[in-house]
């Protein structure tokens, strides 16, 4: 780790910031999330794990093949210090309910990291989703 980045670790943690665990080494940052329909294309909801704050995802794009969506979304997440939002792309079928999406972080904590998450609906009602996001590290998986 280079002395610069010691430095500005000893920063935070001495100002009360604080970084998580995994981000401090080389471990993806994991964490869990469940979110709800809040409008037209746009789902709200909570992150917890590495990471705790909100999550807002805006459907920017959608292409119809079938029961087997082809999405690109933008996911914000606010949480401090290690806010950051990730442009995803993938997969939702609309028969498992399944969604599979990569991406890269596009601004904030952890600038062009690259990101996989992986949803499953559970109540079509609410269009409510939970799933996993995973945020690989410069040197991590």
């Amino acid at each position: 780790m280079g002395r610069r980045m010691v430095t500005t670790l000893v920063l935070l943690a001495a100002l009360g910031g604080g970084v998580p665990e995994a981000a401090a080494g080389s471990d993806p940052v994991r964490l869990s999330f469940d979110k709800s329909a809040s409008g037209v294309g746009e789902w709200e909801g909570v992150v917890t794990g590495d990471v705790n704050g909100t999550l807002t995802s805006v459907l920017l794009s959608r292409k119809v093949t079938g029961s087997i969506w082809l999405v690109e979304f933008d996911w914000a997440v606010t949480a401090g210090e290690s806010s950051f939002v990730a442009r995803l792309s993938g997969t939702l079928n609309t028969a498992t309910g399944a969604v599979v999406m990569n991406g890269s972080v596009t601004s904030g904590f952890l600038l062009w990291a690259r990101v996989h998450e992986e949803g499953q609906l559970v109540d079509a009602e609410a269009s409510r989703f939970v799933g996993t996001i995973t945020i690989a590290t410069a040197s991590g998986a």
